[in-house]
C-alpha cells in the first residue's frame, strides 16, 4: 500500500548494522530494512571492512525499504546519512578503484606508531610551549594543544600509519593532481549516492578523526603536515545540514541529501540535547557520554577535547565526550565465551533475582585499557571479590554494575572539569533498553535518567536536521513535542550506600592499573 504522506528516509551506518529507516511527521519509524556487516580482522589488531560490501548493503538497504512501501522519490522530502565515526577508506574518484579498506575506529595496528608521534620531538614541544602560553593567557586553544597526544582511535593516525606501510599509494597521492581520495564512511556513501559527484563531510565526522582544528574549524594544518597527510585528498567540509547533493539511484527521481552528521552527534540531536548543559549517554558497542558545551569550544585538563556536536546554517555547537569502549561487546562476550546464559535479554532478570552482587565487582575494560580519567593502556577487565558463594547472577550482575560505575567515572569527571551543572541524563543505545542498568545508572549517579522510547535516536538525529532544513518540521519546539520518553528513572539509593559503593570502584580502579602481560 502506497504512502499517502512525505517520510524522510535516513542511511544509518553503526558498528554492528546497517539501516535504512523511514520517518514520518510525527517522527515514528514507518519502514525499516538492515543489513549486517562483516569485519576482516586478525590477531594483529587488524579490524577492516569491505567498502564495496558497505556501499552494496547500504544500496540494498535502502532499495528494500523503499519498494516495501512502494515509495517514489518523490515520496520522499530529504535523506540523511549517519555513520560510525573515524573509520576511513581511500579510493580513486575516475572508476571508484579501492587504495584501501575501511579501518575501522576499533582496529590497533598503529598503536605503536601513535604513541611514537606523541612522544617524538617536535609533539613533546609543541606541548611544552602551548603549556606555558595557556598559563600566560588561559587560552582554550592552548589547554588542548597542551594535551595533544595521538592514539589509535584518531582517524589521522591510522591513514599517517596506513601510508607509511603503502609506500607506492603515498607517492600517488603526494601530486595535486591525483585522483585518490580519503574519506570516512559517510563520505564514502555519499560519493556513492552521488555517482562519484560530490567528494565532502561535516563538521561532527571531521573533528572526529583527529585532523580538524575546533577553534579555526578548518583541516588542523599542524596535524596534517607532521602526519603528511596531503591535504589536496580529503574532503570538502560542509555545514551538517549542508546541501549534500542528489542521489538519483532510487525511487525514479532525485532525493536531496540533507543532514551527513556522525552517529553520537546525530544521537545527541535526536535526544533533543541542544542547549547548553544538555547531557546524554548512549550504550551501544561502548557507552558515550556527551555534554553540550554550547558555541564555544571546552577542554578538560584531563585530556578531553572539544568536538563539534553540528554546525548548523553556520551555528556551531560543541561537546566534550567520554568513552568506554566495552559495553555490548562485553555482555556479548560473556554470553559467547562464558555461557552465562543464552540470550543477552536475561541478564535484566538474571541481575534483580539477587539482592547485591555478594561483594563481586567487574571491571569492563578489554584489550584498549582505561580511558578518561585514568588514562592506563595496560589495564585489563578484572572480576573481584568471587567466593565459594558467588553465583553466576551475582557475576552478570557485577557486570551491569560495573557499566554503569564507568558511566560514572565519564559524568561525574566531566561535570568537575566543566563546572556545568547537569540535572538528567538522557539515555539510549540498544543496552539502555535494561531497565536493571538504567535504575542503578540513576541510583550510583544521584540522578534523573531519562529513556527514549525511540529506539533508534541516532537516525532520528539525522532526521531531525535534514527534516528542519527543509521545512518537514518548523522548529526545535516542535521536535521536543514530538520525542516520547519512555520512563524517567529516579534514585532511590541514599547517599551513604552510593559514597561507600563507589570509593570501592575507585580502590578496584586503583588494583587494575598498570597489569603488566606476563
Amino acid at each position: 500500500m502506497k504512502m499517502e504522506q512525505n517520510v524522510i528516509l535516513v542511511l544509518d551506518i553503526g558498528t554492528t548494522n546497517i539501516k535504512a529507516l523511514l520517518f514520518d511527521k510525527q517522527g515514528e519509524i514507518v519502514g525499516e530494512a538492515r543489513r549486517r556487516p562483516e569485519y576482516i580482522m586478525n590477531e594483529k589488531g587488524q579490524v577492516e571492512q569491505d567498502p564495496n560490501q558497505i556501499w552494496q548493503y547500504s544500496k540494498e538497504a535502502i532499495e528494500e525499504v523503499i519498494e516495501k512501501k512502494n515509495l517514489n522519490a518523490s515520496d520522499i522530502q530529504c535523506m540523511g546519512i549517519t555513520t560510525q565515526r573515524a573509520s576511513f577508506c581511500m579510493w580513486d574518484k575516475r572508476d571508484g578503484r579501492l587504495y584501501s579498506n575501511i579501518i575501522t575506529w576499533q582496529d590497533k595496528r598503529a598503536a605503536e606508531y601513535a604513541e611514537k608521534m606523541t612522544n617524538s620531538f617536535f609533539f613533546r614541544f609543541l606541548r611544552g610551549f602551548a603549556k606555558v602560553a595557556h598559563a600566560l593567557t588561559k587560552s582554550t586553544k592552548m589547554l588542548t594543544a597542551s594535551m595533544l597526544q595521538f592514539n589509535s582511535d584518531y582517524a589521522s593516525i591510522r591513514t599517517s600509519y596506513f601510508l607509511k606501510h603503502n609506500p607506492k599509494v603515498n607517492e600517488l597521492i603526494q601530486d595535486p593532481k591525483t585522483t585518490i581520495a580519503w574519506g570516512t564512511i559517510d563520505t564514502w556513501v555519499l560519493w556513492n549516492l552521488t555517482s562519484g559527484r560530490v567528494h565532502a563531510t561535516d563538521y561532527s565526522n571531521c573533528s572526529s578523526t583527529g585532523m580538524l582544528d575546533p577553534f579555526t574549524l578548518d583541516w588542523n594544518s599542524i596535524v596534517v603536515d607532521k602526519l603528511e597527510i596531503p591535504v589536496h585528498i580529503l574532503p570538502e567540509i560542509k555545514d551538517t545540514n549542508g546541501d549534500f547533493g542528489v542521489t538519483k539511484l532510487f525511487g525514479n527521481g532525485d532525493i536531496p541529501i540533507r543532514s551527513v552528521i556522525a552517529d553520537q552527534q546525530a544521537s545527541l540531536f535526536g535526544q533533543c540535547c541542544f542547549d547548553y548543559g544538555d547531557m546524554k549517554v548512549t550504550n551501544g558497542t561502548g557507552s558515550f557520554v556527551d555534554l553540550n558545551t554550547g558555541d564555544e569550544p571546552f577542554a578538560s585538563k584531563r585530556k578531553l577535547y572539544p568536538l563539534v556536536a553540528w554546525r548548523l546554517d553556520g551555528e556551531v555547537r560543541y561537546i566534550l565526550e567520554g568513552l568506554s569502549h566495552n559495553t555490548g561487546n562485553i555482555i556479548d562476550w560473556i554470553q559467547e565465551e562464558l555461557e552465562l546464559y543464552d540470550d543477552p535479554a536475561k541478564t535484566e532478570e538474571m541481575a534483580k533475582s539477587v539482592e547485591s552482587t555478594g561483594g563481586v565487582f567487574f571491571l569492563p575494560t578489554f584489550s584498549s585499557g582505561i580511558s578518561f580519567p585514568y588514562w592506563d593502556p595496560t589495564a585489563r577487565g578484572n572480576i573481584f571479590g568471587i567466593s565459594m558463594q558467588t553465583k553466576k547472577e551475582h557475576i552478570v550482575r557485577a557486570v551491569l554494575n560495573g557499566i554503569c560505575f564507568r558511566i560514572k567515572d565519564f559524568v561525574e569527571g566531566i561535570i568537575a572539569d566543566t563546572g556545568i551543572h547537569v540535572d538528567i541524563i538522557k539515555a539510549d543505545g540498544g543496552v539502555s533498553q535494561n531497565t536493571y542498568i538504567l535504575q542503578f545508572l540513576a541510583d550510583i549517579l544521584g540522578m534523573e535518567v531519562e529513556h527514549s522510547q525511540n529506539p533508534e535516536t541516532t537516525a532520528l538525529g539525522a532526521a531531525f536536521i535534514a527534516g528542519l532544513k527543509t521545512g518537514f518540521w518548523d522548529s526545535r519546539d516542535q521536535l521536543k513535542e514530538i520525542r516520547k520518553v519512555d520512563k524517567i528513572y529516579k534514585p532511590k539509593m541514599s547517599k551513604e550506600r552510593r559514597n561507600k559503593l563507589y570509593n570501592a570502584w575507585k580502590d578496584i580502579i586503583r588494583r587494575s592499573l598498570n597489569y603488566n602481560n606476563f
